[in-house]
């Protein structure tokens, strides 16, 4: 028995593939407007707002000498506050928003100023550790600084590249307690900086700190998601 002939343009010139399988993709939601808020709160309480009476985060830190007393307050101040803003608003909505760009944003940025720092600090360290050595002091090193500068930039880096490659609930997770770090960081510096009673910190001397914590909470609540 003869079958039909099949119809025209059957079997086609070209092989069939099944079509690729949905992806997964976020989307904000409306938790976004807390790491909104949130960085809007620690930029108005690093930058706008003074800490106690007359006193603005930019006098302590054009105060700084070598008689001033170190602690974490100082080193807040000095060395953590303004560039906080930066990364832990990158922080806040890339775990916040599931943002791919963002995280690698992130790392690029980081990953340069961790390197530049890190190249400058062990260069130093280099010079110094020649002068003392061909000076025949006893105090010399044989290098161990410049290595323990190298190895904790290293350990940066990795921490940073680390960082870029995870998404989803991890990502929420680990930004979040990273947020949550942030928060109590800035809380215990103004406890630390006012704790000799000399002056009395005002109530939004602790924005930062629930700045942060907001971005906390936003970052473990999350994008919506969906298929694609």
């Amino acid at each position: 028995m003869n079958h039909p002939p099949p119809p025209y343009g059957y079997p086609p010139p070209y092989p069939v593939y099944p079509g690729r399988p949905p992806r997964r993709r976020s989307r904000a939601s409306g938790s976004v407007l807390l790491p909104i808020l949130g960085v809007s709160l620690a930029a108005l309480g690093v930058l706008a707002l003074p800490w106690s009476e007359g006193v603005w985060i930019y006098d302590i830190i054009g105060e700084v000498s070598a008689e001033t007393r170190p602690g974490v307050g100082l080193s807040y101040a000095v060395a953590f506050a303004i560039p906080s803003l930066f990364f832990g608003a990158m922080l806040a909505f890339a775990a916040n928003l599931d943002s791919a760009v963002l995280r690698w944003l992130n790392f690029g940025i980081g990953a340069v100023i961790v390197c530049g720092f890190g190249g400058l600090a062990m260069f130093v360290s280099g010079v110094g550790e020649a002068v003392v050595a061909s000076s025949g002091s006893e105090y010399s090193t044989n290098g161990a600084v410049t290595g323990i500068i190298a190895g904790v930039t290293i350990i940066w880096f990795l921490l940073l590249l680390g960082f870029a490659f995870i998404r989803g609930l991890a990502l929420r997770i680990i930004g979040g307690l990273m947020l949550l770090g942030y928060a109590l960081f800035a809380a215990l510096a103004i406890t630390d900086l006012y704790a000799d009673g000399s002056a009395d910190p005002y109530p939004w001397a602790f924005l930062p700190a629930l700045g942060w914590l907001l971005c906390a909470i936003g970052a473990f609540s999350g994008p919506k998601y969906y298929y694609a």
